[in-house]
């Protein structure tokens, strides 16, 4: 499977288990000027924002360098200084890692 499809299905996999979890999604790979956000979610006051990551092998080393999350937590500023019904909310960075033929592994405030 080539790389592109991998991730929209690791994406779309990621969508269904955290609506399994009972949160709402807010957004599908929210696009601005400063990066792009695969995921947003939401339940009660916890605002989610998820990174997902889907790979053929098993290393999770480094998966998400730190000029990235400081991309994506720059992307959630913009999105929440655009959206003020968000401001009295928790906000959590998740990563979602998802391998061929293995369970999801879901990691929560990753940073």
């Amino acid at each position: 499977m080539k790389p592109y499809r991998l991730g929209i299905l690791a994406e779309y996999l990621a969508i269904l288990i955290y609506k399994l979890k009972f949160y709402s999604i807010i957004c599908h790979r929210k696009k601005n000027f400063v990066g792009e956000i695969d995921i947003i979610a939401c339940r009660g006051k916890q605002l989610v924002f998820i990174e997902v990551k889907a790979r053929n092998n098993n290393i999770m080393e480094n998966i998400v360098p730190k000029n990235q999350q400081n991309r994506i937590r720059r992307s959630a500023e913009l999105f929440l200084s655009h959206n003020d019904k968000y401001n009295g909310c928790e906000v959590r960075f998740d990563l979602v890692f998802i391998r061929p033929y293995k369970l999801p592994v879901i990691i929560e405030n990753a940073w």
